[in-house]
Order: structure tokens, then sequence, then C-alpha cells
């Protein structure tokens, strides 16, 4: 078990150490399951009745909360921050010593760094690169003249099509697929379909998370691009020729259309849905469940269509007054 004292702890997320900096704290845990070796943090006054009751040895709290608690307190303007940073001291990356797995197929011409691991059962294609550092788990499929930036982390059974370029200090959660088709076909007069030949790849910027059982499809001419920063939740589809911008966060099973472009800093949440075609603004933020049908041109909004959920019996008197209304309106 990992232990720190409270300087330590003050040292890696920056707040000022309390007069009882060696104090030792062994665990994080939420206010209602601290205990005497635990720290823990509040954010929001719906936490006021753990904060009543909890156990913790010590709590990161903004100034403006300080009073809430008599007992020892480290000032952070942002306790969640905080939290986050801790988590990363009191559970560091294990990575494995660098290797190559026997069982692992090299293609021709391949440059592995030195520093890097490649498990088991991986298949990587002639001319690509891994960089320094890079750990690449097992069952892990790597098409030609890939290019792997150092430090990135690559889990098991993620497929990267040919010629996708991944940056520094990337993570790629199971069974992601990066760079495959996009889904594009031009329609007969008959009505049967011609499929259009994906010519484009996929460039992901540095410091990118991509979640697991998530699609990014290569492009149709030009590339896809996800810029540095951006984090993927799990089962999101990324359709050909998306541009998403520098530190923008995609909650699990957003839908995107091809060539929409994402501006810096959006939030979009679960399920939320993107036409293609369309711009967003820097700093839009798009609520769960929401459609967007037309491009957002002013930055810093936030969007919501999704309505609250109702009683099946209370939503058919609801859709039924919704309808009339419209008839009035005709």
């Amino acid at each position: 078990m990992s232990s720190y004292s409270i300087e330590e702890v003050c040292q890696h997320i920056g707040s000022d150490s309390l007069t009882e900096k060696d104090l030792i704290v062994k665990k994080i845990a939420s206010l209602k399951n601290a205990d005497s070796d635990s720290i823990s943090f509040f954010t929001r006054s719906s936490y006021a009745e753990d904060l009543k009751t909890t156990k913790a040895k010590v709590l990161i709290m903004r100034e403006e909360d300080a009073y809430l608690w008599q007992g020892m307190t480290i000032i952070h303007p942002n306790p969640y921050l905080a939290y986050a940073k801790l988590t990363q001291l009191f559970n560091p990356r294990k990575r494995p010593e660098p290797s190559i797995d026997l069982g692992a197929i090299i293609g021709k011409e391949v440059k592995i760094s030195k520093t890097s691991f490649i498990g088991p059962f991986n298949s990587i294609g002639q001319l690509s690169v891994i960089g320094e550092g890079v750990v690449i788990e097992s069952h892990v499929s790597i098409g030609s003249n890939v290019h792997v930036g150092d430090n990135t982390y690559i889990h098991a059974n993620v497929t990267i099509g040919d010629d996708v370029v991944i940056g520094g200090n990337c993570e790629i959660y199971a069974s992601a697929s990066i760079g495959t088709d996009g889904f594009g076909y031009a329609e007969h007069n008959e009505g049967n379909w011609e499929k259009i030949m994906q010519t484009g790849s996929v460039i992901i910027g540095n410091n990118v998370d991509i979640g697991s059982n998530t699609v990014i499809d290569r492009g149709a001419m030009d590339d896809t691009i996800i810029q540095s920063g951006v984090k993927i939740d799990n089962q999101v589809q990324i359709g050909h020729n998306c541009n998403i911008g520098e530190n923008t966060i995609i909650a699990g099973c957003v839908g995107i259309a091809g060539s929409a472009i994402i501006g810096k800093e959006c939030k979009i949440g679960g399920a939320a849905m993107i036409l293609g075609h369309l711009r967003i603004a820097d700093k839009t933020t798009v609520s769960p469940g929401t459609m967007i049908t037309k491009s957002i041109t002013k930055s810093g909004e936030k969007f919501t269509s999704i309505m609250p959920f109702l009683k099946h019996s209370d939503w058919l008197k609801f859709a039924s007054k919704l309808k009339q209304f419209g008839k009035k309106d005709d």
C-alpha cells in the first residue's frame, strides 16, 4: 500500500503545505467511506451531509468552503483537479520491461525503439515506426506505415489501419478501431450502392485518450484529424474526414457523422449526435442525448434538445398536446 506525507501530497497537487507536514495518509477515499488513514475532497453542496460524518484524516477543499469542516484541510482552488492528480500519485502506471515477444509478427523495415514493449500475438505492418517507451499489449493489429509516438500505450485487441499517425503520450483502450474504412457509398440509379474507396488516413495528436470499442474512420480523401489533448470515451463513432479540436472531451456512445468540424475545448455529452458537414464553435457544450442538426457559430454556448423522461401515459398526453399545438400554428 502506498503512503505519502502531507508535504508530499501538497507538493504534488500544488498547494501550500500544512504545519503537520509529516502526517501520513495511505489512501484516497470518498467522504462517505473515508477512515483515519484517508485523504478525501469536497467539491459541492450535495455532499454536505457526507461532510458532516466523514472520518477522513484530511480534506482538500476550496478556501470558501473551509468553514464547513473543522478538521485538517488542504486549500486548493479546484479540489476535483487535485483529486485527479492524487490518483496518479497513489496509483502510478506500471509499464512492462522493454522487450519484443517471440509471438509478435513484425513486417519488413519496421523500426521499434529498444525502450518499447511489444506483447504476444501482435502484428505490425511493414515500414511502421514505434517510438520510445511505447507499450503494445497483445492481439493488436497495426497496418503498414503507421507511426506511434513516444510513451503511447495501446491496450489489447486494438486495430490500427495503414498510414495512421499517433502522437506521443496517447492511450488507446481495448478493441478500439482507428483508420479502418469510413462509411462511403454512391447510389446507382437502380438503387444499389457503389463503394467509395477511402484513401485518407487518421492523424492523432499528442496526449489523446481513445476509449474501448470506439471507431475513428479513415478519411475518404483528406485525413480524419484528432487534435492534441482530446479525450474520447467508450463506444464513440467518429466518421471520415472529421476534425476534432484540441482538448475537446467526448462522452460515451456519441456519434459524429462524416466531415463534421468540432472546435477546441468542446464538451459533448453521452449519446449526443452531430450530423455531418457541420461546424461546431470552440467551447460549445452539447448535453447528453442532444442531436445537433445545424452548425454552431458562437463559441461558449450550451445546447440541449432532449426532453425530461416521463411516465409513458404522461408522455402520450404531452405528445398529444404538442401535436395539437403544431396544428394551431399551421
